[in-house]
């Protein structure tokens, strides 16, 4: 299959919170949200806060319907929280397929439903006009899509489940691994599923010493979030290319940003920092 362009767009890069303001304007305060373009494909991975400037986006460069789908991680609120406003989905002339976990006896629509319904939200999921299909996923699954576009899932280790997502066009893959607690050594799972990817975005919520919790600080762990260093292991076990750092805690500021950016770098120079803006071509 012919390549066609494949570019990753970061909308939102925070965890837990969202934090915008004058200490996070370079590296970014919105929440999950990772735009994947393939061809004149859209493959929009998780759905925090940063999903509404995405969607003001392809509403101001779309004058005909938008079609896109929707990888959902895990229903944490802070990677569904952008859907109530995500503006194409109010236009009925637009149609989105949502992937998600299904658990719990439920299926990934009910799931995903529910923060949109009294007494947290005043709009209900089925007032959106745009047709939306969604589908169950449990980990594991091959999702073939036109274009020779390949999608792999996998379940990582956090509370409730989560999925990491594999997207794979014309020989060029890129990996997503949002919410994932390290193990004691290197997930062989995990190893196997980013196995010579191009391009990995990785759980890097913590460092090693605020996960153990040294000094007066509290240990983070049980809490289903990695470091920067657990990055840098299965990167270089997993013999893949670039390391992007994502899922930043909310107190960073982008001082700590930088220099928490510098020290990945000098262990493992093909790294960066998501923010919020950048895009990576591969």
């Amino acid at each position: 299959m012919a390549q066609l362009g494949f570019e990753v767009t970061f909308w939102g890069v925070r965890g837990s919170l969202p934090v915008p303001g004058p200490l996070t304007t370079q590296y970014g305060g919105n929440t999950a949200c990772v735009q994947v373009r393939i061809g004149e494909r859209d493959f929009i991975i998780d759905a925090g806060s940063g999903l509404y400037h995405l969607g003001q986006a392809l509403l101001k460069n779309n004058s005909g319907p938008i079609r896109g789908a929707f990888l959902i991680s895990h229903i944490h609120w802070d990677h569904i929280q952008g859907f109530p406003f995500f503006g194409p989905a109010f236009a009925d002339q637009n149609r989105f397929a949502l992937y998600g976990q299904a658990k719990l006896g439920r299926t990934f629509a009910d799931l995903f439903r529910g923060q949109m319904q009294p007494p947290y939200f005043p709009v209900l999921l089925e007032a959106m006009g745009a047709q939306l299909d969604f589908h169950d996923l449990s980990g594991g699954e091959v999702l073939d899509f036109d274009d020779g576009i390949t999608v792999r899932t996998v379940l990582t280790n956090h509370p409730d489940g989560c999925l990491a997502y594999r997207i794979e066009q014309g020989g060029r893959s890129c990996c997503y691994l949002s919410d994932t607690e390290h193990c004691a050594s290197v997930d062989p799972v995990l190893k196997a599923f980013i196995a010579g990817a191009d391009l990995v975005i990785y759980d890097a919520c913590y460092t090693d010493e605020e996960y153990k919790g040294e000094g007066l600080q509290p240990s983070r762990k049980g809490w289903g979030h990695s470091t920067w260093q657990e990055g840098v292991k299965l990167m270089q076990a997993a013999g893949a290319k670039t390391l992007v750092l994502f899922h930043h805690a909310v107190e960073r500021t982008d001082a700590d940003m930088q220099r928490i950016e510098e020290m990945a770098k000098a262990a493992y120079p093909d790294c960066l920092a998501a923010r919020e803006g950048m895009t990576i071509r591969l």
